[in-house]
């Protein structure tokens, strides 16, 4: 899946309501961009896991994103998006990956989606997220 896609640089810059700064504050999932949200790093997890051929660990890591990825939902379109990839991606059976990635549209516009809000292009490989705040 990490192969080179030509994929949008979609990165969200979902904000809402903030809380008070302080030592106890810690940011909402509507604070933090969805690239560095915690359903974001399940999914490049996951992502990885299939680039290994870790399938039972790639369904593993989407259906950990899922609930993540809901959290993260600010009604727009694009968190849309990326909960219903995950989804698909978390209900896929393992052993159908192999075949998915070749041959079905869905599987591709899903993997442009979640490499295009998770991994966008000009985010260099070995940028750790939240890295530029």
């Amino acid at each position: 899946m990490a192969t080179a896609v030509a994929v949008a640089a979609l990165a969200c810059g979902c904000t809402g309501a903030t809380e008070p700064k302080g030592s106890d504050a810690r940011p909402s999932a509507d604070d933090i961009p969805v690239v560095d949200s915690e359903a974001c790093e399940e999914v490049r997890t996951g992502i990885e896991a299939f680039n290994l051929g870790d399938y039972d660990g790639t369904v593993e890591h989407f259906g950990a994103a899922l609930p993540l990825a809901r959290e993260h939902d600010d009604g727009s379109t694009m968190a849309s998006e990326l909960i219903e990839a995950v989804r698909y991606y978390a209900a896929l059976d393992a052993e159908l990956y192999p075949e998915a990635a070749r041959t079905s549209p869905e599987f591709a516009k899903y993997k442009a989606i979640t490499l295009g809000q998770c991994m966008p292009v000009g985010r260099e490989e070995s940028e750790s997220p939240g890295s530029d705040v």
